[in-house]
Order: structure tokens, then sequence, then C-alpha cells
């Protein structure tokens, strides 16, 4: 991240502004630093932004690398990422229901007797 930059263009590393000047700063460097974990950008000054700009971003990655690597692993075992193996369904015995031809609706009773004469 370019701090040096940031902190001359502003004033200078020590630098405190009005708390609506750090709002606007700190919007600003979440606009240009969009990885970054925004409820962890927060200081009095210029300098205090800027260097949890650089811990946002760290644990911004940090957490990237572990969902990472928590989908390489689900992905190596065959799993659907956190949801662990799918359960096992029996595939029943293949034998037809009984259906009772009182229940059945009319149109469904004419297809089946028009699909026996074919």
């Amino acid at each position: 991240m370019e701090q040096a930059g940031a902190e001359a263009a502003v004033g200078g590393e020590g630098a405190r502004g009005t708390g609506d000047e750090l709002a606007r700063l700190r919007e600003a460097l979440l606009t240009a630093y969009p990885e970054t974990v925004a409820e962890l950008v927060a200081g009095e000054s210029v300098g205090e932004l800027l260097a949890s700009l650089e811990r946002a971003g760290a644990a911004y990655r940090a957490v990237a690398a572990a969902v990472a690597g928590r989908a390489e692993a689900t992905a190596a075992a065959g799993t659907t990422a956190g949801m662990g193996t799918a359960p096992a369904v029996p595939a029943g015995d293949g034998r037809p229901l009984a259906l009772d031809p009182e229940r059945l609706p009319t149109v469904e009773k004419i297809r089946r007797g028009l699909a026996g004469r074919a």
C-alpha cells in the first residue's frame, strides 16, 4: 500500500483531521483498497488510518487464504464445501405402488385406457 504518498498528500504521518475529513479519507481508502476488512480500518489520524489499513489488508488475506485452503481440501475429498459427504439414499425395491382407481382423476383414467389400446 502506498502509505508514504497518501501521508504526504494529506499532511504527514501524524496529521490530525476533523472527524469529517478522516471519515472521507477512510471511505476513499476503502474504495481504493476493497480487499480489506472494512471494520478494522479506523484511527484518529492519517497515520493511524494507514496503519490500520495494513492490518485490515493482512486480515483479509489471511481469511481469503483460509477459505481457499478449506475449499481445496473439500474439493480434494470429493465433498461440497461445508456440507460434508452426501447422505446415502436408498434406491427402493422397484415395485410399483398400488393405485386406487377410484382416486384417479377422470383424465388420468382416460389416458390409461387409451394407452392400453395402442
